[in-house]
């Protein structure tokens, strides 16, 4: 592996660095982060590098998800990303319309959704894990909606990087719950998780191996800083 004073950054600011390298290049500064978002391409799996970070999420399909699991093991929680706009594979099998993210390792609270626009108090029944066994409750609902296992969120397709970028939105509430203040992506694309850091006041050590890639991801950041201005 190098070191950070072989590989120059293509892009450096105070709240992300971007090398247009192989992740194993600056493998020890990503690896160093407490978090990491792992979405290579998802037949690479089997042969990405091993990440130590505390906190993974990791982007798969159904046909890679036991490439994640060989590598890492059973998740602490799992998240299923549905998207409309599925992918046709077979005449004989369904539409595709769901990935895996797969999470591993501690995260801050899952209230990171919608707004909750009714906060008044609700009543709760006696029942506990299919016991009646607690006394009379009262719920207030948080200021934002937990997470749900099933989330979604519309594929930006028409974007440079098609089908293979990921929802700044969705970036944003994974980022949000994960709760951490640096975070790595060794396969950045075009930096969806970058953007959603900077809104959210998160630091990220970024790496893409394709120099246009690279390119577009700054157009990309740049545009997204005149809309948050």
């Amino acid at each position: 592996m190098k070191t950070k004073s072989e590989t120059s950054p293509f892009y450096s600011d105070s709240g992300l660095t971007l090398w247009n390298a192989d992740c194993t290049e600056v493998w020890n500064e990503l690896a160093a982060c407490p978090a990491i978002i792992l979405d290579p391409p998802f037949d690479k799996w089997d042969s990405i590098p091993w990440f130590p970070n505390e906190t993974k999420v990791c982007f798969t399909n159904p046909q890679n998800r036991e490439h994640v699991t060989a590598k890492y093991g059973k998740p602490r929680v799992e998240l299923v990303w549905h998207f409309k706009d599925g992918r046709w594979t077979s005449h004989k099998l369904p539409r595709t319309t769901h990935e895996y993210i797969l999470v591993y390792g501690p995260t801050g609270e899952s209230y990171v959704g919608e707004v909750n626009v009714d906060r008044t108090p609700q009543k709760k029944g006696r029942g506990s894990v299919g016991r009646d066994s607690m006394p009379e409750r009262e719920w207030i609902p948080r200021e934002r909606k937990a997470l749900n296992s099933v989330i979604e969120y519309p594929r930006n397709v028409s974007g440079e990087m098609g089908c293979w970028g990921k929802p700044v939105p969705l970036m944003r509430d994974i980022l949000a719950w994960i709760g951490m203040p640096l975070v790595a992506d060794p396969f950045a694309g075009g930096c969806s998780a970058a953007i959603a850091a900077r809104s959210l006041g998160i630091n990220v050590l970024a790496c893409e191996i394709e120099q246009a890639t690279c390119e577009s991801a700054l157009r990309r950041l740049n545009q997204s800083e005149m809309i948050l201005v």
